[in-house]
């Protein structure tokens, strides 16, 4: 009989690296850079990329290279990953609990303005006047703005630089950057805790692709933190063709790497960062074996 398989997880290798030349003198470089967080997902590290130590700070988790360098040189963070997403959904898909369930002091804490999510502009608050947006109930209510987004962005086609919710909304163009920040932005508006994570979508057919890719996620007071992916139509499945790179909840951009130098001396730099190569790794269904492909 023929085994069956599946997709259990990926094998990331990056091969990323910094070209830098110093104005004058030997700086100490300080470089930070984000890695796969152990949120929905089990991460192995393979291959380290050297001379980088590995930080948590919040949710997210990301390498630090921190040394003394000369006057011209590489920064190699040549690095390999596994990651097994942990498939999950809420038990009951109708019903996430209400809105006035959820705690005033936690509807306040996510209700900050930003540029990509602007709470208080009235281009969007007029949108709190639409009967959909009194919905009281969290999965009605995250469908009623799912259907609105998708009329709303009438052109989904990719960006050459995030637009953010504003500017979604006038213009009606977008990919996933636009399509969640514009559902962060109505979701906080309407008291429901809601944040913005990054990373990949990636899938198997013939070939594995891989695609940089924006989601979003709401706190529901029955089950915690639900994925809401409107340009993709999940509305509550995190599944294994998601890997996580960072999770942005209070800081609506964070940089993907941040460079510094601790001496006054300019520092010029390249960054490289070709695309990664991705393995998928299977699974058995029936021995639970697993094996690369």
């Amino acid at each position: 009989m023929k085994t069956r398989q599946r997709v259990h997880g990926w094998q990331i290798h990056h091969h990323e690296k910094l070209l830098f030349q110093a104005n004058a003198g030997t700086p100490t470089i300080r470089l930070k850079f984000y890695h796969y967080p152990s949120y929905r997902q089990t991460v192995e590290i393979n291959k380290y990329p050297e001379n980088c130590h590995l930080k948590n700070k919040g949710n997210n988790t990301y390498f630090l290279f921190q040394h003394k360098v000369g006057a011209k040189g590489i920064i190699s963070l040549d690095r390999i990953i596994t990651v097994y997403p942990t498939p999950s959904s809420p038990l009951n898909m109708n019903y996430w609990g209400n809105i006035t369930d959820i705690p005033k002091r936690l509807q306040q804490k996510y209700q900050q303005r930003s540029p990509y999510w602007p709470l208080h502009t009235n281009t969007i608050h007029d949108i709190a006047h639409e009967d959909w947006f009194h919905t009281d109930e969290v999965s009605l209510w995250v469908q009623a703005a799912s259907t609105y987004i998708k009329k709303t962005i009438k052109h989904p086609e990719n960006q050459q630089k995030r637009l953010g919710a504003e500017q979604a909304f006038l213009t009606g163009n977008g990919d996933c950057d636009e399509f969640t920040d514009l559902f962060v932005t109505f979701a906080r508006m309407r008291g429901i805790p809601c944040r913005r994570l990054t990373g990949y979508f990636i899938t198997k057919r013939q070939d594995v692709i891989a695609e940089a890719h924006a989601w979003g996620e709401i706190l529901s007071p029955v089950y915690g933190w639900i994925p809401i992916d409107i340009p993709l139509n999940n509305l509550g499945k995190h599944t294994s063709n998601y890997v996580i790179g960072k999770i942005e909840e209070f800081n609506p951009a964070l940089p993907d790497y941040q460079i510094h130098t601790k001496q006054a001396t300019t520092v010029h730099h390249q960054w490289e960062r070709p695309a990664p190569c991705i393995t998928p790794i299977y699974e058995s269904c029936e021995t639970g074996i697993e094996k690369t492909s």
